[in-house]
């Protein structure tokens, strides 16, 4: 293998929103793409106006459409009602930089103690609520840098 002779830099930020409603269901939808020379994920954070606790499915999808399961919000780790817009839960939900119990085991550090995804060319964050939610939204915000050569 020849020795990488080229510089790759973290290039701007990006950060994606995806609003799950009763119209969504159950099914899965992508929340985030990765970016044409790669992406890192440096956060997903979700807010609810939801009155009701949820449980979500976060998953890698790859470039032959396999959906890898990255995280379940399950009981007792779930959605919370109103999570980060009541007062019950004012804080949103932050699933790689948090160290609360709930956050993303697949993660790395970079080179200065940040926790990311790496995010291949083509592959796509997806998530899915596993339940239909009645009436509000559940909002996941995705944070991420993109690499230019």
């Amino acid at each position: 293998m020849a020795k990488n002779t080229t510089a790759y830099f973290l290039n701007k930020q990006v950060i994606e929103r995806t609003e799950f409603t009763s119209t969504d269901s159950t099914t899965a939808k992508s929340i985030f793409t990765s970016a044409s020379e790669d992406s890192w994920v440096y956060d997903i954070i979700i807010t609810s106006t939801v009155a009701s606790n949820m449980e979500a499915t976060i998953y890698i999808t790859d470039l032959n459409n396999n959906d890898i399961v990255i995280k379940q919000l399950l009981n007792p780790n779930y959605i919370l009602a109103n999570q980060g817009t009541g007062s019950i839960s004012p804080n949103p939900l932050r699933l790689l930089q948090s160290s609360d119990g709930n956050q993303i085991t697949v993660r790395y550090l970079d080179r200065d103690q940040n926790y990311f995804i790496a995010l291949p060319v083509g592959w796509t964050l997806k998530a899915k609520m596993n339940t239909t939610i009645s009436s509000g939204a559940v909002t996941f915000l995705v944070v991420s840098r993109n690499f230019v050569a």
